[in-house]
């Protein structure tokens, strides 16, 4: 036992047997703790019994694995179990007595169908593993757990036992729980493999130190690199955002149509109508991959989104009217920043004649600026229709060249982070210990939204609007494109808003 015990000491990447009673939650505590969703990897089920046989699961970063972690049959005759190594045991309160009991009872049945799931979870155990002994504590002790207990202390190996709350009935036993725990396990933590975010995957990391002193430095780097690793994803996610607002603003849908059909009021209108569908459509299929990628940096790859909520039809979709009316922001928020847009033409008027109007077009112009967005904030998402190639429209073969796109309404690049950011809220509080349908319930914008705005533009600062809202005007088709100085600042600004979203702080 020793000589097995030292081996796993010197090993390089520290191994714990995740281990527990049928359906307690084992498999979705691992699930959770490793990020993987893939059912045919990491079999989550209601059923008892889906994990047949011990497999193991890497914790794997950067396509390499720093912790290991067993994933074992669940207990079936401990109480039977128990009491043959009580038999067998010829030297009371004596440690390595204790653990060689253990292991002459794996020697004993191995091989054989009795006990075999007892055995093979106990396997890994003796030959080094830390132990991970996962309850559900929305149910009672029994007997039974407290035969797995006394077996898992007799193995002498360091172990943590997690409270896995399951149901609403949480916190009901947790009392009568660590008690028994207490008097068998290095450690006790709760942990809700459903509802756990990184923070708390990193605690209960970190947990792990207190009983594997052995491993402190393997585990400690562990930890540093999934904390560099979740930093570089929400970086990624910031890119991806980027690259979301700054496609769906400087996008169009062109063509190019003969004067006899502009001049037909009838077609013209109807090619404005269609122009102005292939705008939507195609900015739903950016908005669309883009939050596809944002699933793959997460690793829920095999997650496919779903929206519900009374108006779920109408909220999913970006140019719905009930979705302008509780996204993007408000109306006099969007008074101050058309004031900022204007105040800005203003300047630039100011620095044309050196400083010499006393500031008089900088007073103009946001005047103008403040009241083109109250008018503009009115129309919700109806589609700009131009013809911006030559003077009048008109193409080299007598024609006119029509766009569509982006939307009149200024609050449009407001309503299009709104909805990523929410959908990055959804996304990075769902474990990947769930196996339940990906839903995005929008019921709570429904419902704050009666009251107003509710999207989290709404609550940003004043000086994180204007931050903002100068890179955003700027990427308006018919503006000079933003310096790379005013996109990186607009970059580290949504680094620090997907921050305080998985803070809770916005």
């Amino acid at each position: 036992m020793a000589e097995t015990s030292d081996q796993n000491q010197r090993s390089e990447v520290p191994k714990f047997a995740v281990v527990g009673q049928v359906n307690e939650g084992k498999s979705s505590v691992l699930a959770t703790l490793v990020e993987e969703g893939d059912q045919a990897k990491i079999r989550v089920s209601e059923m008892p019994g889906e994990t047949a046989r011990s497999q193991s699961i890497g914790l794997e970063i950067n396509g390499r694995k720093v912790l290991e972690f067993i994933d074992t049959p669940g207990f079936q005759r401990a109480r039977q179990a128990l009491a043959w190594m009580k038999e067998h045991h010829e030297q009371a309160g004596d440690t390595r007595a204790l653990a060689e009991s253990v292991q002459a009872f794996v020697e004993e049945f191995a091989g054989s169908r009795d006990f075999e799931d007892e055995v093979r979870l106990l396997q890994p155990v003796l030959a080094g593993a830390g132990i991970v002994y996962v309850v559900d504590g929305s149910k009672p002790v029994r007997p039974n757990h407290l035969a797995e207990m006394e077996i898992l202390r007799w193995t002498g190996r360091p172990r943590m036992a997690i409270l896995n709350n399951k149901s609403s009935a949480e916190g009901q036993f947790a009392g009568d729980w660590k008690k028994h725990l207490g008097e068998s396990f290095n450690l006790t933590r709760e942990f809700n493999a459903h509802r756990a975010r990184f923070g708390e995957r990193i605690r209960l990391l970190q947990h792990l130190l207190e009983i594997e002193e052995g491993h402190r430095e393997g585990i400690e780097q562990t930890i540093r690199l999934l904390q560099q690793e979740w930093q570089q994803r929400r970086n990624d996610a910031a890119d991806v955002m980027v690259e979301l607002l700054e496609k769906c603003l400087t996008r169009q849908a062109c063509r190019n149509v003969s004067g006899d059909q502009i001049k037909q009021r009838g077609k013209r209108e109807q090619m404005v109508e269609d122009l102005s569908e292939q705008y939507r459509q195609e900015i739903r299929k950016v908005e669309e991959k883009q939050h596809r990628r944002l699933l793959d940096i997460f690793h829920h790859s095999e997650a496919v989104p779903q929206i519900e909520g009374q108006s779920a039809e109408a909220m999913g979709d970006l140019f719905a009217k009930e979705v302008w009316q509780v996204l993007g922001l408000n109306r006099g928020q969007l008074v101050m920043t058309g004031v900022v847009s204007g105040a800005a033409v203003g300047l630039m008027g100011d620095l044309a004649i050196g400083g010499l109007s006393g500031g008089i077009p900088t007073l103009i112009g946001g005047a103008i600026g403040g009241g083109f967005a109250l008018w503009k904030g009115q129309a919700l998402a109806e589609i700009a229709v131009s013809n911006p190639l030559t003077p009048g429209g008109k193409t080299r073969l007598g024609g006119v060249r029509l766009c569509a796109g982006p939307p009149k309404n200024p609050n449009f690049p407001w309503v299009l982070l709104d909805r990523v950011l929410f959908y990055y809220q959804n996304l990075i509080t769902r474990a990947h210990g769930r196996r339940d349908a990906f839903v995005i319930d929008l019921s709570v914008l429904e419902r704050s939204g009666e009251k107003g705005h509710s999207g989290y533009s709404s609550r940003f600062s004043s000086a994180r609007r204007k931050s903002l809202g100068k890179w955003l005007s700027a990427l308006q088709p018919d503006k000079v494109a933003p310096s790379a100085e005013d996109e990186s600042q607009a970059w580290e600004e949504i680094c620090l808003i997907l921050k305080e979203v998985e803070d809770g702080d916005l």
